[in-house]
């Protein structure tokens, strides 16, 4: 016989089958849908249709007071995946919408708790495989969110960022504002540093040359060899003006050819 587990829950109860795992155990949802004030068959019907709330939907037969009944479950995890769908906005009734935001702020999280949070705790009646495994499912969905932003931040730094303690000098490194004034371009349009910066940061990036950056400017800083590459022979060549001081010491034309920008 099945053994169901009852769970008082803000002056409801939630009828529960126990599971080793969260996709393994079974929620009642009549008693859920009920409590949250919700309309039973429009709502069975709704979890029976969805393509992917269906695929946690079983029906089994439990006891009741008039006789063995059959129940629609929805395993743990489909459950959180369910009361998303409901949107408290389109709810009129202020009583229901309460209702319906309450459970979804708290219902799955006690069903777990009450099936696994001691266990995790004290690692009692599982295996260390199991409660890894329940420890793994519940950190990657709590990473999830941040997971995305996380992979693509590495990516652009991709180790080529170096953080330079504040009072250390850095003498083969400037700022790209720095090597504009350097190179002599004076009359700078708006924005114009910036650009110049992310040119040269995916630059030093290319060419594997670290990218420095002060902990208390939080300004990035870039090696002379990028920056000569950039402004003497790349894309930089065409912001330098016409006349610059030791054009022929850098093996500079008097009138560098425009290259298209990066």
């Amino acid at each position: 016989m099945t053994q169901l587990t009852t769970i008082d829950f803000h002056g409801a109860k939630l009828v529960a089958i126990a599971g080793d795992r969260p996709e393994n155990t079974l929620v009642a949802m009549k008693p859920v849908v009920e409590g949250m004030g919700l309309n039973w068959e429009g709502q069975r019907k709704k979890m029976q249709a969805h393509p992917v709330i269906k695929r946690g939907a079983t029906v089994t037969v439990v006891p009741s007071s008039s006789g063995d009944q059959e129940t629609l479950f929805l395993t743990l995890d489909r459950l959180n995946f369910w009361l998303a769908t409901i949107h408290p906005d389109r709810i009129k009734n202020e009583v229901t919408r309460a209702k319906v935001i309450e459970y979804q702020t708290e219902c799955a999280r006690a069903l777990f708790n009450h099936f696994f949070g001691k266990v995790i705790a004290s690692g009692a009646h599982l295996t260390a495989k199991e409660a890894g495994g329940i420890a793994k499912g519940v950190v990657n969905k709590a990473l999830t969110p941040i997971s995305a932003k996380l992979d693509e931040l590495m990516q652009k730094i991709d180790g080529s960022l170096a953080i330079r303690p504040a009072g250390v000098a850095v003498t083969s490194s400037r700022t790209a504002r720095g090597w504009l004034q350097h190179y002599g371009v004076v009359k700078r349009k708006r924005g114009m540093s910036q650009r110049v910066s992310s040119a040269l940061k995916s630059l030093s990036f290319r060419m594997g040359y670290v990218i420095s950056q002060t902990t208390e400017e939080g300004k990035l800083c870039f090696h002379e060899v990028v920056a000569n590459a950039y402004f003497t022979v790349g894309a930089g060549r065409h912001l330098l003006p016409k006349a610059v001081k030791g054009q022929k010491e850098m093996g500079l034309e008097a009138t560098p050819v425009p290259f298209s920008q990066t």
